[in-house]
């Protein structure tokens, strides 16, 4: 894995001489250089690179430096860059100020002086890294805000002599009830009874750098809550995250107090709060109703209640929250199973003296009931689960739609354009210049890559409505049908060595796609290489196969490894290699859909690996 690049340089002058020198002079392993010998190439290239600072010829043929410069300006991606001007003349004031104006920083004059160029170069990218390592610092910084005001756990700092709080989030106000600005003014102490205070003292003479403890403290409104502290130790402050526990503590109770009593009674015992949630379940209660605890712990008791007499167990839970005693009263209740039973039903207070609100109440049956509360939200599920499959249809009748459209309407002019271009050159060829067969050729050549272009964006929008016909695939001799199927003038003399491939259950069309791609990738990368070597092999684990293509081709920075599989995302260019950029992006969705991975590791110059992976079933 190469470390990633610093800093990225953008040479463009339409002289390739030109570029050669500054390159050699500029050089550093810390940084990329990239070239461009007419402006729309610098253009594009600013768009698809992290570029830092650019080096820009004024006099090009077509479109001059200050042209480039005025359209980079004018994108929000690349107004930032900065520009330092290159030109074999002297030019006036007035041209410098323009210049300045379409976002130069500099000018340097042909002929260029060595240490001037390095010097002024090694400053402007230092301030640009400095610039973009700002940015990134506040863009955590305001990520780290963002998370802190949002936690729902109180977080600050406490100077540790004091004990007065410094610093606090949002979450006072929903743990304490104080505001921000309340807290400020007051200590650790005051939110503790003083049989707490001198523990708290003596926890801020440790030098221990983590400090866990749970302490109850009284809010605003002066009510009881329990707080698990976090403390960590930085010089004479507390830095501190505190979580509500409150509720774990009164169900630990409930539970304790439960398991000791009736956890093994062959009677229906359980608790609700006064919301109706269950938050305990014994044994019996299981046999008796049919539910798992973990079941009933996700429960309301209106699941076991009947309809017809949900209006008097209503009332009755408002009689009991009040504090009166329910025995032995002969009711009706519904288990797992839909059964109607009778029950004798007893149910008392367990928080007397506490708000209604805060209450649990111990509950004893014989009985259970099956879930109906959950019938509305399934309901309305169902019916946005057919809304959208319905739109889901509509789309895809449109995307179809799209396709023929495209299939059509693109491909009728561009068989006219290579058409046309093609009789050009066979009825006036001999009056023709060489420049003009040039740009004949160019038209004839562009047209039938865009030809090719429209026919992967079919293939890839009509893999996500393909169904899979996966069968048993025998993947070894899969490979030698399409290595056998590949040109052998585009094979050339690489070098392909297969070790034994296991069979997968596939969709045969499509994996042949797959191995299609990858494999004459592999060898379009590795032809410059004098001895080009493609090396293919599996590993096997109990729940998938991985399959490897390794070429020892030019590689690739690897910081540009997650644009590899997006749809027109190349790291090379078409001079150096052809291709549409989505055939990469059709084997992840093939892949991706039988449910497999696919990753790449590389390096510049070494070559490159794609590995991805298919389930066993």
């Amino acid at each position: 894995m190469y470390k990633p690049v610093k800093e990225t340089i953008l040479i463009v002058d339409d002289k390739p001489g030109n570029i050669l020198a500054l390159e050699a002079l500029l050089e550093t392993k810390e940084r990329r250089i990239f070239h461009a010998l007419t402006g729309n190439e610098a253009l594009k290239l600013a768009l698809d690179q992290e570029i830092d600072l650019i080096l820009l010829d004024i006099q090009m043929p077509e479109m001059d430096g200050f042209e480039v410069a005025q359209i980079l300006k004018t994108n929000k991606r690349t107004r930032e860059i900065p520009i330092i001007f290159i030109t074999a003349e002297i030019i006036d004031s007035k041209n410098i100020l323009k210049g300045y104006e379409e976002g130069a920083v500099d000018y340097l004059t042909k002929p260029l002086d060595p240490q001037l160029v390095k010097a002024k170069v090694k400053v402007l990218l230092r301030l640009q890294t400095q610039k973009k390592e700002l940015v990134q610092q506040n863009l955590i910084l305001e990520k780290y805000n963002l998370l802190i005001n949002n936690s729902a756990d109180m977080i600050g700092v406490i100077d540790r002599k004091s004990l007065r709080f410094e610093q606090v989030n949002q979450a006072v106000a929903e743990i304490l009830y104080y505001d921000e600005t309340e807290l400020l003014k007051l200590d650790l102490l005051y939110l503790h009874d003083k049989s707490n205070h001198q523990y708290l003292k003596n926890l801020s003479q440790q030098e221990e750098e983590l400090i866990n403890f749970e302490t109850w403290i009284f809010t605003k409104k002066r009510e009881q809550k329990w707080l698990h502290w976090k403390i960590r130790v930085k010089g004479e402050k507390w830095f501190f995250n505190a979580r509500d526990i409150t509720e774990i503590k009164k169900n630990q109770r409930i539970r304790s107090y439960l398991a000791t009593v009736v956890k093994q009674s062959n009677n229906a015992v359980y608790i609700s709060d006064s919301d109706g949630n269950i938050i305990s379940w014994n044994i019996g209660a299981e046999k008796i109703y049919g539910y798992s605890e973990r079941e009933a712990l996700k429960m309301k008791i209106w699941n076991i209640i009947p309809d017809i007499i949900k209006p008097e167990a209503s009332l009755l839970m408002q009689k009991i929250l009040t504090g009166e005693r329910i025995l032995d009263l002969e009711t009706k209740r519904i288990n797992k199973f839909g059964k109607l039973i009778d029950v004798l039903y007893s149910a008392t207070l367990l928080d007397e003296g506490k708000k209604s609100t805060e209450s649990s109440i111990a509950i004893t049956e014989r009985d259970i009931t099956q879930q109906n509360i959950a019938e509305e939200k399934i309901k309305k599920l169902n019916q946005d689960l057919q809304d959208n499959v319905a739109q889901l249809e509509f789309s895809n009748q449109e995307l179809e739609s799209f396709s023929y459209s495209v299939s059509h309407d693109l491909r009728a002019p561009l068989r006219a354009l290579y058409g046309y271009a093609q009789i050009i050159e066979e009825d006036f060829g001999e009056e023709l210049s060489k420049e003009a067969r040039k740009y004949l050729d160019n038209i004839k050549r562009n047209a039938h890559r865009m030809g090719i272009l429209i026919d992967d964006l079919l293939n890839l929008s009509r893999l996500g409505r393909k169904n899979l016909d996966k069968n048993k695939v025998d993947m070894h001799q899969m490979v030698n049908e399409v290595l056998d199927s590949i040109d052998k003038n585009f094979r050339g003399n690489t070098i392909v060595m297969i070790d034994t491939l296991p069979p997968c259950h596939v969709d045969y069309t499509l994996f042949r796609q797959v191995w299609e791609n990858l494999i004459s990738n592999a060898i379009k990368y590795s032809s410059k290489k004098s001895q080009p070597e493609i090396h293919i092999y599996s590993e096997n684990s109990d729940e998938e196969i991985t399959y490897h293509i390794k070429d020892n081709g030019v590689g690739f920075n690897m910081a540009y490894a997650d644009k590899l599989f997006g749809v027109f995302q190349r790291l090379h260019s078409d001079q150096e290699f052809e291709g549409t950029g989505v055939g990469l992006a059709i084997v992840k969705r093939i892949i991706n859909k039988h449910q497999g991975k696919i990753w790449v590791d590389s390096q510049e110059g070494i070559g490159t690996t794609f590995s991805f992976t298919l389930p066993k079933n």
